[in-house]
């Protein structure tokens, strides 16, 4: 990872809070630091989230020594963290999945292929009714048309951190629609599935 040559000057400055270094630093390292967590997770939304995630929390913990004392050392470490924590909560996913593989066909095995299903893409297409205009203009850039955060947040003329709060509100919205119009094994195995795929 190439180091910027003033890093050390624009790591003091965003210490202090200043927004404009700390956006110097994310422009810079962003771009590397998503190329390596793609190389490892295969995922490029999980991979921009992890991203999104590593400079909130750089952001947050601006003031801990540990960032000045080696910059590019903390966003790795951090990096890693995040990169671990994705395999965990893939393992876990992938357990609650398994224990309801038998209520499906195997058709229905792919999450896309799951809300394609009459039912299920019936409750789904209610949910997204019931969403903001803002929410809904978000989940068709991000979730049907396969923006990224980035580019659905300079179409919409906000920041990647706000489509990533507007993703999160949507699931919330989505799950509790579905637990109140669905019932059953079906409405279990469905929620499961739209949490994976809003993750």
């Amino acid at each position: 990872m190439k180091n910027l040559f003033n890093e050390s000057e624009l790591v003091s400055e965003m210490q202090a809070g200043n927004q404009e270094a700390f956006t110097i630093l994310y422009r810079h390292y962003s771009p590397q630091l998503y190329l390596n967590i793609l190389r490892m997770t295969r995922d490029p939304l999980a991979a921009e989230e992890m991203v999104q995630e590593l400079f909130t929390r750089i952001w947050q913990k601006r003031e801990n020594k540990g960032i000045a004392e080696n910059f590019t050392g903390y966003l790795f470490r951090t990096g890693q963290h995040l990169v671990h924590d994705f395999f965990r909560k893939i393992q876990r996913d992938q357990a609650l999945l398994a224990r309801f593989k038998n209520l499906i066909s195997e058709d229905y095995d792919h999450i896309g292929q799951l809300l394609e299903a009459q039912q299920s893409s019936a409750v789904l297409r209610k949910a997204i009714d019931q969403l903001s205009p803002q929410q809904k203009k978000v989940y068709e850039l991000v979730k049907v048309e396969g923006c990224t955060y980035k580019k659905a947040a300079e179409i919409m003329g906000i920041s990647p951190l706000t489509v990533k709060e507007y993703l999160g509100a949507i699931k919330k919205s989505i799950q509790n629609y579905v637990l109140s119009h669905m019932d059953g094994a079906f409405m279990i195995l469905f929620c499961a599935c739209v949490s994976a795929g809003l993750q």
